[in-house]
C-alpha cells in the first residue's frame, strides 16, 4: 500500500514540474522570429538616427550587420544558411 501512494505521490510530483516547464520553454521558431524581430527594430533605429547623413547611415548599417553577421554565427538556433538569408534581408531594409 505505501509503495502505491509513493508512486502516485511521485506521478503527480512529475506531471506539475512537466506542466509548469512546458509553458516556460518557447520554441525555436517563435524564438528564432523574436531574435530576427530584434535585429529589425535595432536596424531600423539606426537608420532613423542617422536618416540626414547617407554615408553615416551605410557606415553604421554595415558595422551593424557585421555585429549581426557575428552574433549568428555563435547563435545555436540558426544555421549558416539562416544566417545568410537574415543578413540579407536586413541588408535589403
Amino acid at each position: 500500500m505505501e509503495f502505491v501512494v509513493i508512486f502516485l505521490a511521485t506521478l503527480v510530483v512529475a506531471y506539475i514540474v512537466l506542466r509548469k516547464t512546458n509553458h516556460k520553454i518557447k520554441q525555436t521558431a517563435v524564438k528564432k522570429e523574436e531574435i530576427i524581430a530584434q535585429y529589425e527594430i535595432q536596424l531600423k533605429s539606426i537608420l532613423e538616427q542617422y536618416k540626414d547623413d547617407k554615408q553615416s547611415q551605410l557606415e553604421q548599417k554595415n558595422i551593424f550587420l557585421k555585429k549581426c553577421n557575428n552574433e549568428l554565427s555563435r547563435n545555436i538556433f540558426f544555421t549558416t544558411e539562416e544566417s545568410a538569408t537574415i543578413i540579407k534581408r536586413l541588408a535589403e531594409i
